[in-house]
């Protein structure tokens, strides 16, 4: 039977995702409670096949716990692999910026941490083990962000599909080519505006993105004469051209907006690794209405969607600030001791 916890985070998680599905907390609170359930499920397995083990024959028992702490130990190998290869795949795509080696880095990390307790295990270097297990607080508490925030933004995906028809669908922008055509993510995102514009009577069309450094037009200007040859009506077609980030993108959209008496809720238009952001700025400026994603490619959303929870922690990056020293101190504490300890000597 689930234990009070499980209960308490589920119920709670179910709650504020009914109020406001538009942030991570409940996908939070919905994660806690479903690896507190797995937990109590394999603590309950274990138990059970350990007993049937010794009862069995002797020295199983000893087997079967190699076997069940190679399990995990095998997986996030697997993991840091998998990681490597689509960093692998990115470069040679994409090409060698920060935001593309992101699953590179990731995967080097993993992989990293578990070479260093390996080599602390059998090595017998106590203080290198201790500082990787305190370590195991602080990745935890990223680490299970990061799993909630796919759970979550998986589960808001299918939400956002059913949310009430808009007054007004927000396109954002993503970046031209170099002579100003659009690329085939922002095509993607384009496409998708159109197709909801025609199942939407009377909402209106926004295209919305600025013109960057490299890029002969705006953003919105390109969007708009692409979705002009897609059929989008003019006379439903609105511009947004001086936007530079996704929050100015909605700012911006909603003075538009505003200025032309448009009220009632907007449906952000992104990309599918981005939607759940998107609906969390939507949520933060206070605008009703939701958020949906093209699809784009596979081999794309490993880094995308790593780049992406990393500015959702910065967009809250006080309270993980505070979070992450917290869970830092026994850390903090032990190489502080350490270092006086050695130089007492």
């Amino acid at each position: 039977m689930p234990g009070f916890f499980t209960l308490l985070f589920a119920a709670l998680g179910i709650l504020l995702a009914a109020r406001d599905p538009r942030r991570l907390l409940p996908g939070v609170l919905l994660t806690l409670a479903a690896s507190a359930l797995v937990a109590e499920v394999a603590v309950f397995i274990l138990g059970v096949g350990l007993v049937l083990a010794t009862l069995t024959v002797p020295g199983n028992s000893v087997v079967s716990l190699v076997l069940i702490f190679s399990i995990p130990l095998l997986a996030a190998v697997g993991l840091g692999v998998a990681l490597l290869a689509n960093g692998v795949v990115m470069i040679q795509r994409e090409g060698r910026s920060l935001a593309n080696r992101l699953s590179l880095l990731a995967g080097v990390g993993v992989l990293a941490i578990l070479a260093l307790g390996i080599v602390a295990v059998t090595a017998g270097w106590f203080e290198l083990a201790v500082i990787l297990l305190l370590l195991a607080a602080p990745i935890g508490y990223v680490g299970m962000g990061f799993v909630a925030y796919l759970c979550w933004s998986a589960v808001y995906a299918r939400l956002a599909r059913r949310a009430p028809a808009p007054a007004a669908i927000v396109t954002l922008g993503s970046g031209l080519r170099r002579d100003g055509s659009v690329p085939p993510l922002l095509a993607q995102r384009v496409a998708l505006g159109v197709e909801t514009l025609q199942r939407s009577s009377g909402a209106m069309l926004v295209v919305s993105g600025g013109q960057g450094a490299d890029e002969p037009r705006s953003e919105a200007a390109a969007m708009a004469e692409y979705a002009g040859e897609l059929g989008a009506p003019a006379n439903r077609l609105l511009v947004e051209s001086a936007s530079r980030t996704t929050e100015e993108n909605l700012t911006l959209t909603r003075a538009i907006l505003a200025e032309r008496g448009i009220t009632g809720p907007v449906l952000a238009v992104t990309s599918d690794y981005h939607a759940f952001r998107a609906a969390t700025l939507l949520r933060t400026l206070g605008m009703p209405g939701h958020a949906i994603g093209a699809r784009t490619a596979r081999y794309y959303r490993p880094s995308a969607l790593l780049r992406e929870y990393l500015a959702l922690l910065r967009d809250h990056l006080v309270l993980n600030a505070v979070a992450l020293g917290i869970l830092m101190l026994p850390l903090i504490a032990f190489v502080a001791i350490s270092l006086i300890t050695l130089f007492a000597d």
